[in-house]
């Protein structure tokens, strides 16, 4: 009789890791869900330079010179120097077969405009456009570090931009 009562305890036990690793699958499902969501449409530009940023913006361009704003050339952002701007930028709807290459446009405080492109894009970005501006210190210039990556771990196999580049010198 001993082992009748036993064997039906056994039967009634619940399966305790099973039920445990269903949790922790589900929440860390739930947790990349999440920091995919946070990183969708993101814009985040710093200005760590010494020169107030007045204006950006910034556009795809394709092959064939057509071009989309994600950040509206009249949206008028500026970045103080010290300072940081978050916001969220629209996808371009649609994508030339052959790609297309971001363009910023940035004027710093007292400077003319200056124009340049990063990176190559091969297909509809959402992902993460990330923008540091820091004086360069070897010489006057200042320097621009881009990068646009989407996915958990912010991918740029599909951009092709993850850059510094050298804007002007300054006076």
């Amino acid at each position: 009789m001993g082992k009748t009562v036993q064997r039906q305890q056994n039967k009634r036990k619940i399966p305790v890791k099973l039920i445990s690793g269903t949790v922790v699958v589900f929440v860390l499902v739930i947790a990349v869900m999440t920091i995919e969501a946070i990183n969708t449409e993101k814009l985040v530009i710093k200005n760590n330079s010494a020169v107030d940023i007045e204006s950006i913006s910034l556009y795809f361009e394709d092959t064939e010179e057509e071009d989309y704003d994600i950040l509206p050339r009249d949206a008028a952002v500026s970045v103080a120097a010290g300072e940081k701007y978050t916001g969220k930028y629209t996808a371009q709807p649609g994508l030339n077969p052959y790609g297309s290459f971001l363009m910023i446009r940035v004027k710093f405080a007292g400077r003319e405009e200056v124009q340049t492109y990063a990176g190559y894009f091969t297909r509809t970005f959402t992902g993460k456009i990330k923008i540091e501006f820091m004086d360069s210190e070897t010489d006057d210039n200042i320097l621009m570090k881009i990068k646009a990556g989407d996915g958990l771990f912010q991918s740029t196999k599909f951009t092709d931009c993850d850059e510094v580049q050298e804007l002007f010198e300054l006076e």
